[in-house]
């Protein structure tokens, strides 16, 4: 059997995704890598105290009763709300600490799946044969962080999907080994979208996992970075949340699926490949 090591943050998304792994290959180790606190006064001036609040508020839907809470029984069932069954789990400030370099060399882990953390550094990755990275957005077209909020951003419903793909330095850029579209109603919301994409990514994992645990090759495919674009977090801020909030309230993914601004659907690695 497979000796697994899982990379998250801590999002109802990210322990569904460990769960739903662990139920078909028993995962060794999980490492949580804590949110990182900014400054309080950094925050303010960034996002502006509304911008904080709202912060704060995203933050309680993890909570059984919060708001999200019904549509993530009915993606993941009752996978989401805590981490289940023997696993070690452990906290670590940074995924690319010391100390989760050390748990990881003592594994020696066949495969390193990551979900939703901060960039994973060469140390980690070296501890492991293979590493893969769920990203929420289609490579190479939308590589780096918010990539479903720009999607939308874009009126570009058709090229918001899910890859799967190999860790290297270059932020979401490595070697793709299979991707899916996301299938985007006009009722959908970005929370809906990116909950669909963890499912999806989630499944492709697990017939990755099957694959190599049937001493199977995997196939993976470079990426051409000339055909799209990176983002970074700090691109990001309240005016572009604002925006998002502004086409969930007046039901615009509806429109956009009627009239997209790129109606194109770009070509992606499907899988088996």
């Amino acid at each position: 059997m497979l000796k697994i090591a899982c990379l998250i943050r801590p999002r109802p998304e990210t322990v569904y995704f460990v769960n739903r792994i662990h139920l078909e290959f028993p995962v060794a180790t999980v490492v949580v890598e804590k949110p990182k606190q900014q400054d309080f006064l950094s925050r303010v001036r960034r996002n502006g105290c509304k911008g904080c609040l709202r912060a704060l508020q995203r933050k309680l839907v993890t909570c059984r009763r919060g708001p999200d809470a019904g549509l993530f029984r009915m993606v993941f069932g009752d996978q989401w709300q805590s981490l289940q069954g023997e696993m070690k789990v452990f906290d670590a400030d940074s995924i690319n600490s010391d100390n989760v370099i050390r748990q990881l060399e003592v594994l020696r882990p066949d495969v390193v799946l990551v979900h939703g953390t901060s960039l994973v550094k060469d140390q980690v990755i070296q501890t492991t044969n293979m590493a893969l990275n769920l990203h929420w957005g289609l490579s190479p077209y939308y590589r780096g962080t918010h990539c479903t909020e720009w999607g939308l951003i874009n009126w570009d419903p058709y090229n918001i999907g899910v890859t799967i793909h190999k860790i290297s330095r270059d932020i979401d850029g490595g070697d793709i080994l299979a991707q899916q579209r996301a299938e985007i109603g006009p009722k959908d919301n970005l929370q809906s979208i990116n909950a669909q994409l963890t499912f999806r990514g989630t499944e492709l994992i697990l017939e990755a996992l099957r694959k190599l645990n049937r001493r199977e090759d995997l196939y993976f495919q470079k990426q051409d970075y000339s055909r799209g674009y990176l983002t970074y977090l700090r691109q990001w801020g309240d005016l572009l949340d604002r925006q998002i909030r502004y086409i969930e309230k007046h039901q615009l993914i509806a429109c956009m699926l009627k009239k997209p601004s790129r109606a194109q659907k770009l070509p992606i690695v499907e899988y088996p490949n």
